[in-house]
């Protein structure tokens, strides 16, 4: 599939949830660190990066105008609302990307205590893809004001925190360790070669 087609994708979500595109390819990046460590092969790791740049391209197909938080919507809208990740994950198999992508788009909401959706999967029910890319969407949006309460920016370390204490149950706790752990590899590399871009 042409990049082309990812981008235009992409920019459609971002024109319908500002901010998304900046958003999408801050998930691809943790996803992607968290990939390296767990030594996924390429092709692993290409399908997650798939996967987090189109995790919320379902939101194309709801019926809404402009796309905030669920919390939001009346319940009967907010049923709707749950329902992109698996919009998404046909929009993926429909583009002939793999399997592994659309499974990681449509588990991505799943919770490790069964409290997400759209199937109220949990534990090793949800694919180790999809549960990765719930951490990086939960820390990449906390970071970025997307999913943070009243669209405030939290520190990495807030966001991650969170997840160890709040909603640890959540989560799955391997995947924020390993999340962690190659976020302070990434801070100890900026300090040592002074860059801090």
């Amino acid at each position: 599939m042409s990049a082309a087609y990812i981008r235009l994708i992409v920019t459609l979500v971002d024109d319908r949830q500002p901010g998304y595109s900046r958003h999408a390819h801050a998930v691809a990046r943790l996803c992607r660190m968290v990939g390296l460590r767990l030594e996924f092969d390429d092709a692993v790791l290409e399908s997650l990066h798939l996967a987090a740049l189109l995790h919320d391209a379902g939101m194309l197909r709801l019926p809404f105008p402009h796309l905030g938080s669920r919390w939001d919507l009346p319940t009967e809208e907010r049923r709707v609302w749950e329902t992109h990740p698996e919009h998404g994950a046909r929009m993926i198999q429909m583009l002939g990307l793999p399997a592994e992508s659309a499974l990681a788009v449509l588990g991505h909401h799943e919770r490790w205590d069964g409290s997400g959706y759209p199937g109220g999967h949990a534990g090793v029910q949800i694919p180790l893809s999809a549960r990765i890319l719930g951490v990086c969407d939960v820390v990449g949006g906390a970071c970025g004001g997307i999913r943070s309460a009243g669209g405030s920016c939290f520190s990495q370390e807030e966001a991650l925190e969170l997840l160890r204490d709040e909603e640890a149950s959540r989560f799955d706790q391997a995947v924020v360790r390993v999340l962690c752990e190659a976020l302070e590899d990434e801070r100890e590399i900026r300090v040592l070669t002074g860059v801090f871009a």
